[in-house]
């Protein structure tokens, strides 16, 4: 059974008056997940995912790293913490 056809099972359960703890025993699935499906349909009126944006790209992109190889050349003895200010990025991005 597909995600979408058991999310349409709960609202269909949940109408006829079947509480989550049911619910979740007759689709053999975890009890917050119904609270969930019928928490969503209540507010959008619909079962589907909601809309996500991607994840915005983290900092070490080829510009970035670039930069940063050009900056270590150039001086090999800068501090990773002292780079990290320079551009703006946490030093972990740094690879420290």
């Amino acid at each position: 059974m597909d995600k979408e056809a058991k999310r349409s099972l709960i609202i269909l359960y949940h109408n006829e008056g079947k509480s989550a703890s049911v619910i979740s025993k007759i689709l053999s699935i975890n009890r917050w997940i119904v609270y969930r499906i019928m928490k969503r349909y209540k507010e959008t009126g619909s079962t589907q995912d909601r809309f996500r944006k991607a994840r915005p790209r983290s900092v070490p992109t080829p510009v970035v790293r670039t930069l940063v190889r050009e900056r270590v050349r150039k001086n090999p003895v800068r501090s990773i913490q002292g780079m990290a200010k320079d551009f703006n990025i946490s030093t972990r991005s740094m690879g420290g």
